[in-house]
């Protein structure tokens, strides 16, 4: 069976390739799509997009955007969940009885974590956690794996929450395949071509080739940058300070990388033990972290009761914090609601008692202490980094439909239409993470970006191309102006997997 294939229509524009389809059906849609005839992306990219975002392998339904939505930056939590219609894949263990024990509802709906069979699934009943899911922003800076920390490779990446997240080789390339075994299966037998078609290799390299080129694709150097808030410049401070946040020795630049050797390691920090008290209640097996795949019984104690109750060594990888304000809860099991609770964690004992806390005290002659307005200055610093992060998706996506409405006219009105929609969104997340600082944050910035989110709702639905322009530009001044007030040296390299869908 074949694509589901749209006719070519001068207003909405090409052929646009859904559900299923051949890698051959994929890019000859992407040689008609204006943003491969204009160069903000290459046929490579939109063709990994398109089996991302609309490929189901003959599963369940899911697709790799079920979890990781565009408008949701790459994940899901509950405010999302909520909005989805009950027929969405995502429930599907819900409206599917020979898949009822795919998900836990109650647990995907209240607190947006995915049952999560990372040791194997020849055990479904006890072989299992819950996790939150990550989001797949800025991969390019964050999977390099780290031999300092001890570990062997394969896993040769870093991905998913343990660091050891692809089968295979345990590349991004093969998280793919990992992920279309647990989470779009037709059935619990996952057994390839009949639970879900198999994915071939070509498939794989595609889809792995467009999720490195979301987000941004460098690091910043902390040494350049001016935060002009007092409070969120002292929070930098604090924020590489070795005797009160230490962050920097695990965030190298506020990114994902370990200070010394800028690559990412794993990391036992004793967060498990500050799960959600529900997960205690329902019997949740406890999450082991690295290293638990193919084992046959529990062979780590995660919270040091002398029981080996999970199976891995309890340590996680280093996630990247420029994108962390937006994507709350935090952790690996979405324990701490806020950002500034999420620091707060390293400054109590569960941290400062886990593997991580006591090398960090032996470090640097103490454990960590963090007094609440340490918190909220690290939390305002990076809070400024993620709107200024957020401001420039939304410009990439801006000028991509500036160009598309300069050399396309109407045509193509639906991509036109959707980068718009996707740059508001944006906008929303920067004005709801500075306005949800404690005190608030940069109000007139939030200002400007009100301003620049209604231009840009009068732009979506005009039918003049040079009104939509008109429009658009305005709000990019707009941005413009309300970013400049963060600081100077926030400069990002942007991937171009940013302007698709």
């Amino acid at each position: 069976m074949s694509a589901c294939i749209a006719e070519d229509d001068p207003e909405s524009g090409p052929l646009v390739v859904t559900l299923r389809a051949t890698v051959a059906e994929r890019r000859a849609a992407c040689e008609n799509d204006p943003r491969v005839l204009l160069g903000l992306v290459t046929e490579d990219v939109c063709a990994g997009a398109g089996i991302f975002f609309r490929e189901t392998f003959d599963g369940n339904g899911r697709t790799c955007a079920t979890c990781h939505p565009v408008e949701n930056n790459f994940t899901i939590d509950a405010p999302f969940i909520e909005t989805l219609d009950d027929a969405d894949p995502l429930f599907v263990a819900e409206n599917d009885p020979g898949l009822a024990t795919l998900e836990i509802p109650e647990l995907l709906r209240d607190f947006g974590l995915i049952r999560e069979n990372v040791d194997g699934v020849e055990d479904l009943d006890d072989k299992f956690t819950m996790r939150s899911v990550s989001h797949t922003l800025s991969l390019a800076t964050s999977i390099t794996r780290d031999p300092g920390d001890g570990t062997i490779a394969p896993p040769n990446q870093r991905t998913g929450w343990s660091g050891d997240g692809a089968p295979g080789n345990g590349e991004l390339r093969d998280f793919l395949a990992g992920a279309v075994n647990q989470h779009m299966t037709a059935d619990l037998g996952r057994t390839p071509g009949v639970s879900f078609r198999a994915i071939t290799e070509e498939e794989l390299d595609l889809s792995g080739g467009f999720q490195i080129l979301l987000g941004r694709t460098n690091e910043l150097d902390l040494d350049l940058v001016t935060i002009s808030d007092p409070e969120a410049a002292a929070g930098v401070l604090v924020f590489r300070d070795t005797v009160r946040g230490r962050c920097e020795n695990c965030h190298a630049n506020a990114g994902a990388n370990f200070g010394v050797t800028q690559l990412n390691r794993v990391f036992n920090t004793g967060v498990e033990n500050a799960r959600l008290d529900l997960l205690d209640e329902l019997g949740i097996p406890l999450d082991g972290g690295f290293g638990g795949r193919n084992r046959v019984n529990p062979n780590f104690d995660t919270d040091g009761d002398g029981t080996l109750d999970a199976f891995g060594d309890g340590r996680f990888n280093t996630p990247p914090l420029i994108e962390a304000a937006d994507t709350a809860p935090f952790f690996h099991g979405h324990s701490h609601a806020t950002l500034e609770d999420a620091i707060a964690f390293y400054g109590t004992d569960a941290f400062n008692n886990s593997p991580s806390g006591i090398a960090l005290s032996n470090l640097f002659g103490g454990p960590n202490v963090l007094t609440l307005r340490e918190t909220r200055q690290i939390g305002r610093f990076l809070r400024v980094l993620n709107a200024a992060f957020n401001c420039d998706l939304a410009v990439q996506r801006l000028n991509a439909a500036n160009a598309i409405a300069l050399e396309l006219g109407n045509t193509n009105l639906e991509i036109q239409t959707r980068l718009i929609e996707l740059a508001i969104a944006e906008l929303n997340d920067a004005i709801q993470v500075l306005s949800t600082a404690p005190f608030g944050l940069h109000a007139n910035s939030q200002t400007r970006f009100t301003s620049a989110s209604r231009d840009l709702e009068v732009a979506r639905t005009t039918t003049s191309a040079a009104a939509r322009r008109t429009r658009t530009t305005n709000a990019l001044t707009r941005i413009a102006l309300g970013r400049d007030l963060f600081g100077q040296g926030i400069t990002f390299t942007l991937g171009e997997a940013n302007v698709m869908f």
